[in-house]
């Protein structure tokens, strides 16, 4: 009796056994099915082409171009990218690699972590036409960055690319790639600058030379910082009203001021609108430094309520006016700690010995100690809504503090 029912528990023990065996390898495909699934969530890439305008499998180059540029978002790591190009030992394929590596690198030397939760990055075709052996493709890109530290996504929206596809063996590659955007823009200015036995080696000297520019950037960022005095105002400056007509205009242009995109970038004009939408007057006293107003496209110096001031749209000339302008228009304060921004002030940042970009502050983040983290910027020419600035590859910031109007 005892021999019988031992012989029963050994079988039951048996089958039980097997049956776990076969839940945890259910178990096991069903956590790798889910990992693998979520890695594709984690960064993504699509390609709209409602012309028809390409074939599969140039489609298929770009889509593919496209998810090595998520994946290097995300993760910050920089994608490899050889591959995709007819030919991987070209000036052209390591411009690119110097891009991502410099878009990595100096993300890396912040003092936060700035690898994503996803990136998601959409190419909408343009225009496709033959050139030469191949085809030539224009595309503006969308894309949608989930940094950790902030609560909201990021968006990027109209970067502008052209690729050269040409047709090598069974399947189509890029022969050359350009976008305007500012981690490619520096690398494209460093390849020029650098020097190397060879491509590799220029490659090398180009990302050491934006790295040097960015560690002194980094020092003197926090040098020869003005005193926070806050001017006397007769008007108060309105930052919600700024902020919710930078989100509105963030990704498009308002027909009723002209568009500069194609002449040097729309960003300062982007920025004179926010302020002028927070309630603050064109100035049109003084002399060519210290007016600030648009009326209409043509340059205009008479202290009259017509054309424009350069500082309306220059990015330097707008830092002068806030400089030497004292006695009307805008009351600012230039170059003081960052731990003064507020919504609704601009930010200029600058690389590599030059100013580059007008940013609105949308938000401030702030640690438990009060101390200002990072800020959060809207832009046009790069088209962005509720991006921090310590993302950005140009790593000089000054800040111009509006405290209203004079």
């Amino acid at each position: 009796m005892c021999k019988k029912l031992f012989i029963i528990l050994t079988a039951v023990l048996f089958f039980t056994a097997c049956a776990s065996q076969e839940q945890l390898a259910e178990t096991t495909s069903a956590a790798e099915t889910q990992n693998a699934e979520k890695a594709e969530q984690t960064f993504s890439a699509h390609i709209t082409d409602s012309e028809n305008l390409l074939n599969g499998a140039q489609i298929t180059v770009l889509e593919d171009f496209a998810l090595c540029y998520a994946k290097t978002l995300t993760y910050m790591q920089p994608s490899e990218i050889s591959h995709l190009f007819a030919d991987s030992s070209s000036e052209e394929c390591h411009i690119n690699k110097t891009a991502y590596k410099t878009l990595c690198k100096i993300r890396s030397m912040q003092d936060k972590d700035l690898s994503l939760e996803y990136a998601k990055v959409t190419y909408n075709i343009i225009s496709a036409y033959e050139s030469g052996n191949g085809v030539t493709v224009e595309l503006a890109e969308d894309n949608v960055q989930k940094f950790k530290h902030l609560n909201d996504k990021s968006c990027t929206y109209n970067t502008y690319h052209i690729f050269k596809l040409v047709h090598t063996g069974d399947r189509w590659k890029i022969k050359s790639h350009t976008q305007e955007e500012d981690f490619f823009l520096l690398a494209a200015e460093a390849w020029n600058d650098a020097k190397g036995a060879d491509c590799s080696e220029r490659a090398d000297n180009a990302l050491q030379l934006l790295v040097d520019d960015a560690k002194e950037n980094f020092v003197l960022a926090k040098e020869n910082l003005n005193e926070f005095k806050k001017a006397e105002i007769s008007k108060e400056y309105n930052r919600d009203e700024a902020v919710e007509y930078a989100k509105e205009w963030c990704s498009k242009r308002n027909s009723d001021y002209l568009e500069y995109d194609l002449y040097g970038g729309n960003c300062q004009n982007f920025a004179s609108q926010c302020i002028h939408a927070g309630g603050m007057d064109m100035d049109i006293k003084g002399n060519h430094t210290c007016q600030w107003k648009f009326y209409g496209k043509n340059l205009n110096f008479n202290q009259s309520a017509s054309g424009r001031s350069y500082s309306w749209i220059g990015v330097d000339e707008f830092y002068s006016y806030a400089v030497y302008n004292h006695t009307s228009g805008l009351a600012v304060q230039h170059d003081i700690s960052l731990e003064y921004a507020q919504k609704g002030d601009i930010i200029q940042v600058g690389a590599y010995g030059q100013w580059r970009h007008s940013l609105v502050v949308t938000d401030v983040l702030k640690g438990e100690n009060g101390e200002v983290e990072d800020v959060v910027l809207a832009s046009n020419t790069a088209d962005r809504w509720n991006y921090p600035l310590s993302a950005y590859i140009y790593t000089y910031p000054r800040l111009i503090h509006i405290d209203g109007q004079i």
